[in-house]
């Protein structure tokens, strides 16, 4: 996505959007390249699986997947519906916000 893009997804403004996606581009997490359909705009993407980041991730992740082994087909669905419509919440949420 766009930095304006990705402004509108966090609700900041450009100023602290370039300088998140400066320091994850100094991380290792994402790239800039030029976006192909305007030679004016460039992408943010993300950089090829980062090393540390699934290093970091990867314990965490394990443990995820005991947990929501102990669950039920049914507990799954309910769990999975509630974080659906959580995340809809909130971006229903900063939308207002913004606006």
């Amino acid at each position: 996505m766009t930095p304006g893009e990705l402004a509108a997804r966090t609700g900041l403004t450009t100023g602290p959007t370039t300088r998140l996606i400066d320091r994850l581009e100094q991380a290792g997490y994402v790239r800039r390249v030029p976006d192909p359909g305007d030679r004016r705009k460039v992408i943010v993407e993300p950089a090829d699986s980062p090393a540390d980041l699934d290093r970091i991730m990867t314990p965490a992740r394990q443990r995820i997947g005991e947990i929501l082994a102990g669950y039920s087909p049914e507990q799954l669905d309910v769990l999975f519906d509630y974080f659906a419509r959580a995340a809809e919440a909130y971006q229903e949420a900063a939308e207002q916000l913004r606006s």
